[in-house]
């Protein structure tokens, strides 16, 4: 397992840096993510992943804070002129961009992984000291960026999906990749919960980039009293 691990971590490592880059050049904010969530789906897909989408992962009525029509339409346009997966934003259509993936077939227990995916409304600057601007990867949009780590929180998803599915004939039970959208504005877990999709969860792991941590690459858990919300 260990020599499996090392042969796996570099390759998704370089991976997860490509999507973030792509993510954070693309922001998209809560309900219209419909490129970030598309090319997701579609790489779980790649992956061997068996992947759920749309209303299969939300219900509808349990949604907050939904834009109005017509800002959801342009961003669903946007985000195919900017290369989302038309097949997989097709399912996502009306603000329905939540994504699930699950691999294993084991009767061990099934492990869940939960990764927010939305941006925030404010204009990244360009000024050329910034990590983004210097390598060219700022955000597209001037209404949104990604200024939470949603970003990151994505391309980790992907990297850790990369490597579950390299491991998958080891796998003792179940893992289930849960990308939900909407997080900002604590709007989005309620649908994803009330679909059903942690019913068969018997852990549940989430993690956000540098709350609580003291240091570049400290690891921390059970973070408390989480800003507005527990």
């Amino acid at each position: 397992m260990r020599e499996r691990l090392r042969k796996l971590l570099p390759l998704a490592e370089e991976n997860a840096v490509r999507y973030r880059r792509d993510f954070h050049a693309h922001p998209e904010l809560g309900w219209g993510e419909y490129r970030t969530a598309s090319l997701i789906a579609r790489r779980l897909q790649e992956l061997g992943y068996r992947v759920k989408t749309g209303q299969a992962v939300l219900d509808g009525k349990s949604r907050m804070g939904l834009p109005e029509a017509d800002p959801m339409r342009r961003q669903y346009d946007r985000a195919i002129r900017e290369g989302a997966d038309r097949e997989y934003a097709e399912t996502m259509r009306e603000g329905f961009t939540g994504v699930t993936g699950e691999l294993g077939q084991g009767t061990g227990a099934t492990i869940g992984f939960r990764f927010d995916i939305d941006a925030v409304p404010v204009r990244e600057t360009l000024d050329p000291d910034h990590f983004p601007a210097r390598e060219n990867f700022t955000s597209r949009h001037d209404e949104a960026m990604h200024a939470c780590g949603h970003d990151g929180h994505a391309a980790i998803g992907l990297g850790l999906a990369e490597i579950i599915a390299g491991l998958d004939a080891r796998l003792p039970g179940r893992v289930k990749l849960i990308f939900q959208p909407a997080e900002e504005g604590v709007r989005g877990a309620r649908a994803m919960v009330e679909a059903g999709v942690v019913d068969d969860v018997d852990i549940l792991f989430g993690l956000h980039i540098g709350l609580g941590a003291r240091k570049t690459g400290e690891f921390r858990c059970g973070t408390r009293g989480f800003l507005a919300t527990t």
